[in-house]
This record gives structure tokens, C-alpha cells and sequence, in this order.
């Protein structure tokens, strides 16, 4: 995680300063340079105003009403910018801040590419179901299908994690993700443990599938391995937990955890570890953070990536 390694997506919300937050947490215990990124969102603005035909009004008047507004969208990111580029230099933290126009998802997807990890600000949903299939998604929803590197949402106050906690499903166990997983919590100084979600029709008894999953990567016979149902709350007890040979468990590793949730590309469409949509997972998100992996992505703590690829190619 050392050079420039982290892209925060900077916003004036307050869930942008809890993510803004963490990102310089993470500076002041790894070194790491953070590229602060706003993006004046000329494409929705041009999708509200903008006419090319006139219709009761001359087209020119909402042609100057969107000039005026990105006028004035850009001296509102400047602004944030600035105080942004002051508090981190008060703090020590050495990092940049790019302002961009355009589409948001586009320009920080393009970002993205140039650091390993993509860190973004997200406002918690009211629990309601969306009244059309056609609600539109927020940034951290359509990032969540198109971002092409591990995405940490805040969307609260972050207290130190616990652990990494790695989250896979019998019926989908990804190895160079679980161990593109261990890299990054090794590289965040996090002790690493693994959620498996079990209620599968012909799934093994616990014993044997932690025995199982300890055999097939020889990394994870020192990490902590919960089970738990998919349908319910993660919940880890002595009960479900089992330990590494010759350990007690420790179920403090889940009191606070960071959780890592793996997304895949199945016939077109990206979805998480549960097979449901990326966006809705983070729609209806009550954690105040969680990352979301797309598989194909290995993470190493160099900056060749000339295998990142490799990871999609396993099911």
C-alpha cells in the first residue's frame, strides 16, 4: 500500500468526510499517499438542462442556466479542494487533490486504475424498497458494478477495525481472491479471518468444510474460520467459530470488523458472493463501512500488475 495507493471520491457530504476520515488513518499507519478526487458532474447537469432543440423556450436560455451552473459547481469544488489540501497538509498527510468533469462513475473507474484502492462516502438508504427498477443509482451504487478496484464505502463514524474479514460461499470459493484478501489485510497490519456463508442443499458438516477450506490454501490454516447462514445476521460465537489447530477461539477479531464481500461477472451482470445485485447491497447497507472486491483483480503489494487479471478466471 505504500506510493500513491488510495482514491478517495470527494464530496461535500458528510459521509464523504467520515470516508476522508479514514483515508488519512490509513496514511498516518502505512505511509501511503491518498489522490483526493472531486468530479463537477457536468453530465447530469446537461441531462436536466440541456435542450438542443427548442421546444416553448429558445434552447439558449437553458444552454446559459447550465453554463451558469457549472460556473458555479466549479467554484464550489475549488473551494473543497482548497479546504480539503488544508487540513491534510495540517495533518502531515502527504496527497493531492484532482478536480475532474464529467460522469463521475467514468472519471474515478479512470482513476481507479492508477491506485489500489478506491475509498468513497455513501448515505445510509431509509430501508425502503425503490419505487422503480428505474431509480436511479447513486455514485457508490454504480461504482459498486464498475469499479475496478476494491471499493471501501463509509457511510459512518469508523472506529479501528478488528479484522479483516473475508466473506466467501461454499458453493463459489475463489482462491486468488482469498489470497489477494490476506496481501491486503497483511498490508493494513489487520489480522485476517474468514466468514463462509453455509444453507447450501448438499452442503458438508462444519467440521469437514473448515477442513476442507484449511486444505485447499495452505494460508489459512493459521486464520480463524467462522460459519454462518446466509439468510441471517453475520453472527460469530464459540459455536461457530473454529479456531486454528492449537488456538482458542477469539470471536473480539468479529466485534468490529472490516468486511470484504466478493463480486463476479455471471453472464453480463456483476454479482456479490450472495448472487445479488452489487447496488442493492449497497443501497440497503446498515454497517458503517464494508469493500466490495471484483475477483478479477489481484491485489499485490507492488506495483506490478501485470496478473491482475487472472483472478476473474476461476469459479
Amino acid at each position: 500500500m505504500k506510493g500513491k495507493s488510495i482514491l478517495l471520491a470527494l464530496s461535500g457530504s458528510q459521509q464523504s468526510r467520515f470516508a476522508t476520515e479514514v483515508c488519512w488513518n490509513l496514511a498516518r499507519r502505512l505511509g501511503s499517499k491518498i489522490t483526493a478526487h472531486h468530479v463537477i458532474d457536468s453530465h447530469s447537469a446537461w441531462e436536466f438542462l440541456g435542450h438542443e432543440n427548442p421546444g416553448f423556450l429558445e434552447s439558449s436560455r437553458y444552454l446559459e442556466a447550465y453554463q451558469e451552473l457549472l460556473s458555479r459547481l466549479f467554484t464550489l469544488g475549488e473551494e473543497l479542494s482548497r479546504k480539503y489540501a488544508t487540513e491534510a497538509k495540517a495533518l502531515g498527510i502527504d496527497d493531492i487533490c484532482l478536480v475532474d468533469e464529467g460522469n463521475p462513475i467514468n472519471e474515478i473507474c479512470r482513476r481507479a486504475a492508477n491506485h489500489k484502492l478506491v475509498v468513497i462516502g455513501h448515505k445510509a438508504s431509509k430501508k425502503e424498497q425503490p419505487r422503480s427498477q428505474f431509480q436511479r443509482l447513486s455514485v457508490a451504487e454504480a461504482l459498486a458494478h464498475d469499479c475496478p478496484r476494491p471499493l471501501l464505502i463509509v457511510q459512518d463514524e469508523c472506529k479501528h477495525w478488528s479484522s479483516l474479514s473475508i466473506m466467501i460461499s461454499p458453493d463459489h470459493i475463489n482462491e486468488i481472491f482469498i489470497n489477494s484478501c490476506l496481501d491486503m489485510a497483511a498490508a493494513l497490519c489487520l489480522p485476517a479471518t474468514l466468514v463462509c456463508l453455509t444453507g447450501g442443499a448438499h452442503e458438508e458438516r462444519p467440521n469437514d468444510l473448515v477442513r476442507d477450506l484449511r486444505a485447499s490454501n495452505e494460508r489459512l490454516k493459521e486464520i480463524p474460520i467462522a460459519l454462518t447462514p446466509a439468510k441471517q445476521e453475520i453472527e460469530v460465537s464459540t459455536k461457530n467459530c473454529y479456531a486454528p489447530e492449537g488456538q482458542k477461539a477469539d470471536t473480539t477479531l468479529w466485534e468490529n470488523p472490516l468486511i470484504v464481500i466478493p463480486t463476479r461477472m455471471v453472464g453480463g451482470e456483476r454479482i456479490t458472493v450472495v448472487d445479488s445485485s452489487p447496488s442493492l447491497f449497497v443501497r440497503f447497507l446498515s454497517l458503517p463501512s464494508i469493500m466490495l472486491w471484483p475477483e478479477e483483480y489481484l491485489f499485490s503489494t507492488s506495483d506490478d500488475e501485470s496478473a491482475k487479471q487472472v483472478a476473474g478466471s476461476r469459479s
